[in-house]
């Protein structure tokens, strides 16, 4: 009994192999071993491509804080700190800010010192110049200065009026002016301290004297290495910071750039799921297709004495051998297609791209596997039920249609690997959903219009009769048509349109005339004369903003918690609310600055007295209600304004920003400063600083390297992400394809059925056209919508753009759709109208 057993396990077994090459070699195979071929291909290109591409945007970023993590104190940092890291294999340095005079030749300049240890930078490069004129060229290091020498940027030689190779007094000590400092990877964006930017090695700090007890000075260290351990380091460090000890990424600063990063990142995400969701609808429709071919051989076995339980291990075995083969086929051409990407996008974003990491072999060959087993599960239970009478009667079998339960588990399928991808509920969510809200409605509706289309009263022998009969007739697999053009049509519309908001977005915050430099320190008596000096130098601003020092105390009469200083003996008062912990730049105003937007409450009336406006997220942090009271401390004077509204705030923008703007009568009385945006040209820069040297207290603050480092990530973004959307347009085309192919059987059976009717070619050709035309053009029309629905969530909810409507793709969708659709489909089927009669019932027998 155990070797007639063995017997039968090694007949099934065999019976499947033999299946298996011999429709392979037919060609029998193609629709579905394409279908899990093209969507691991695309899932791991895709997948690969967009890792890489993030993990080269981090890193691009990371070289703005010139490390991938920060730790920062205004009080020394314990040693063990870095010590510990060394057992995660981490990188290094240190830093130390303070700001302190420059003397030399007579001259004083108040200026940003960074000293820095050898190992700085651990991310990018300090770019530097050996002398001040315009014919030298600057070039990149790896390294600051020397202990003995100083790096000093432009406007600091030009304050002191010093040469390369003279000396500058700092503190007790005189350092060498070495080189010209033209950019640091991690230069410091705060338009109110002190900019005269500085670089010294951090061995002669001790020299300067400059730092002592009560010293305004900032200690940092930076950290480098691979993120895992980054992250394990991280684990062991938290429990021991203290609460005056801060740790953080590029993406955690509330910051122009971390804004850009994590845009980029969602939209590359985003690009994945859609990515996945176009490869499994590939999958869905070549799998019932493959399982609908199997009929006849199940029949047949059956008909020969097969029992259901030997059928179900024949075709399941053989399914896993077609699916095995395709992952393997995919995974062959999709390594290949992404060494192709990623050499293109190297060489155009002028870099060497991070390898990637397992993560996309992985989900690759997980959306083909659970694609092709979940899709095929109820097509294969109907297959094992199809009676052996189907030999006789071959239309047996062909009424099954698809199940509820059929579509439920595939949206549970499609639905997890979105998840399983993203790792992020929202985001899969809303495209989850608003792709079934699409897949159900078109589908209602696709049913109503070719029902409706029998009471078209159309001429007999005319092409559009014949492509709405051949509608009418196919209604429920059109229908079925009809919603895989429109998913792809609009996730397609969706990701273009959106990549166009993001650019466009960026660009408009950093157009070619953007501000590139700020005054700060500016006096009320320097105004007039200030504004009259950059008219002559045909320089434009943004409007001088007044400027006050002080400190939100109170909230509703509550005392808010300060900084404290356990170096100068203070404590912490544990009864206190927490409050900012430092001193704010509060203003005055008569309008809503441009870069602003009321969310709650309304501005300041013209004769207001008492009121202030608080930026929404400092309002959410401190739970401040609007009619709250804040008090205000300014120098020893305290005095209250009631909160009448909350602002957005553009904080990308390169203007000055607010936390808390207040009514001017409550500040005017105060002894204020000005400060202002404006656009130097390259060629005004060297004069205009000599013109502010008149005015001893002005600072001006120069952001052009700033500036270059942001437009040069948005440039490499920019091409990453076109080219992440040609992969999913791809995809689109995947699922067209598959479509088309899936119902290539029925359409040669039409063929041969009018061609003995006496249809003429002409006739045939453009019923085929005319009714791939009609499907693109009502898919088109409900993507537009529904993409345009989708497209005013994702803006809002993840991009924290401002939402809007695109009326232009409602046009545009239905023209794409039927033209794409129609050629495509049309094209897909051309060999098979261009075959006689007895070839295409020869292929179909």
């Amino acid at each position: 009994m155990q070797d007639k057993g063995e017997n039968n396990n090694a007949l099934w077994v065999k019976l499947a192999f033999r299946l298996f090459f011999r429709e392979l070699k037919r060609g029998e195979l193609t629709i579905i071993s394409a279908a899990i071929a093209l969507a691991v291909l695309t899932v791991l290109t895709l997948s690969s491509v967009t890792d890489r591409i993030g993990q080269s945007i981090e890193q691009k970023s990371n070289t703005f804080i010139a490390a991938d993590r920060k730790l920062g104190s205004a009080h020394p940092l314990p040693k063990e700190y870095k010590e510990e890291s060394l057992k995660y294999s981490l990188k290094t340095a240190d830093q130390l800010y303070f700001d302190t005079m420059l003397f030399a030749n007579d001259e004083m300049q108040l200026s940003s010192v960074k000293a820095v240890s050898k190992e700085y930078p651990l991310r990018g490069e300090i770019v530097i110049k050996d002398a001040l004129a315009e014919s030298v060229s600057d070039y990149s290091v790896n390294t600051g200065p020397t202990p003995g020498n100083i790096w000093l940027s432009e406007s600091v030689l030009y304050a002191l009026d010093i040469e390369i190779g003279e000396s500058v007094e700092v503190g007790a000590i005189n350092l060498i002016a070495e080189k010209v400092l033209v950019e640091e990877p991690d230069a410091p964006f705060n338009i109110f301290s002190a900019s005269k930017r500085v670089l010294i090695n951090i061995n002669d700090v001790p020299a300067t004297q400059v730092v002592q007890p009560g010293s305004r000075v900032y200690y940092a260290m930076l950290f480098a290495g691979e993120e895992a351990d980054i992250v394990s380091y991280y684990e062991w460090l938290k429990p021991n910071l203290s609460e005056n000890q801060s740790w953080w990424g590029v993406k955690d600063r509330q910051s122009w750039l971390s804004g850009s990063v994590n845009r980029a990142e969602k939209f590359l995400l985003l690009a994945g799921l859609l990515g996945i969701m176009l490869a499994a609808v590939a999958i869905a429709v070549s799998a019932k297709r493959y399982c609908e071919n199997q009929y006849d051989p199940v029949a047949m076995m059956k008909t020969l004495g097969g029992s259901r339980s030997s059928v179900r291990k024949i075709f399941m075995l053989h399914l896993s051998l077609v699916t095995v083969f395709a992952i393997a086929l995919g995974l062959i051409f999709g390594f290949g297609l992404q060494l192709i990407a990623i050499d293109y996008l190297a060489q155009n974003m002028d870099q060497a791209l991070p390898e990637a990491s397992m993560r996309p072999w992985l989900i690759s060959i997980v959306t083909g596997a659970t694609c092709a087993f979940m899709f095929s599960l109820k097509p294969l239970l109907d297959l094992f039920d199809i009676p052996p009478l189907r030999v006789l009667r071959r239309n047996l079998g062909d009424s099954i249609a698809v199940s509820r339960i059929h579509l439920l588990v595939s949206a549970i399928t499609i639905f997890g690997l979105m998840l399983l991808f993203s790792g992020q509920l929202m985001i899969s969510s809303i495209l989850f959903l608003s792709s079934a809200a699409l897949v159900g409605i078109l589908y209602g509706i696709s049913r109503l219009l070719f029902k409706a289309g029998r009471g078209v009263g159309l001429s007999p022998g005319s092409s559009w009769s014949l492509a709405i009969a051949s509608l009418q007739k196919r209604a429920s697999a059109n229908s079925v048509q009809l919603v895989s053009f429109a998913l792809a049509i609009k996730l397609l519309l969706f990701l273009l349109v959106l990549k166009n908001d993001i650019i466009n977005d960026w660009q408009s915050q950093l157009p070619v005339d953007a501000p590139n430099a700020f005054l700060v320190n500016v006096t009320e008596d320097q105004l007039n004369p200030i504004e009259t000096m950059l008219a002559k130098e045909g320089i434009s601003t943004t409007g001088f903003y007044p400027t006050v020092r002080g400190r939100l105390n109170e909230i509703n009469n509550e005392l808010l918690a300060r900084d404290f200083s356990e170096q100068d003996n203070e404590k912490k008062d544990e009864e206190a609310k927490a409050g900012i912990g430092r001193e704010l730049n509060l203003t005055w105003l008569l309008e809503v600055p441009s870069q602003n937007e009321i969310t709650q409450g309304k501005w300041f009336d013209k004769d207001v007295k008492g009121e202030a406006s608080i930026e929404e997220g400092m309002a959410e942090r401190l739970e401040i209600k609007l009619g709250d009271t804040i008090g205000i401390l300014i120098g020893s004077e305290k005095f209250n304004a009631k909160v009448t509204s909350f602002r957005k705030v553009n904080w990308s923008s390169l203007k000055p920003n607010f936390f808390v703007i207040l009514s001017p009568d409550l500040l005017s009385r105060f002894p204020a400063t000005y400060i202002t945006a404006l656009h130097v040209p390259k060629e005004s820069k060297k004069s205009l600083n000599a013109l502010l040297k008149t005015y001893s207290t002005i600072t001006m603050i120069d952001v052009d390297s700033f500036i270059k480092q942001i437009r040069s990530t948005i440039e490499q973004v920019s091409i990453a992400i076109g080219f992440v959307l040609i992969i999913v347009m791809f995809c689109g085309g995947l699922v067209l394809i598959s479509q088309v192919q899936a119902s290539l059987q029925e359409r040669m059976q039409e063929v041969v059925i009018l061609r003995t009717l006496g249809a003429k070619g002409r006739l045939i050709k453009l019923a085929t056209l005319y009714e791939f035309f009609l499907l693109g053009l009502v898919a088109g029309l409900v993507a537009a919508i529904f993409s345009d629905i989708a497209l005013l969530l994702v803006q809002q909810q993840l991009f924290e753009l401002s939402g809007k409507l695109h009326p232009f793709i409602w046009l545009v969708g239905p023209v794409v759709g039927a033209s794409f659709v129609s050629i495509l489909g049309y094209f897909m089927i051309a060999k098979t109208l261009k075959k006689n009669t007895s070839d295409l019932l020869r292929v179909m027998s």
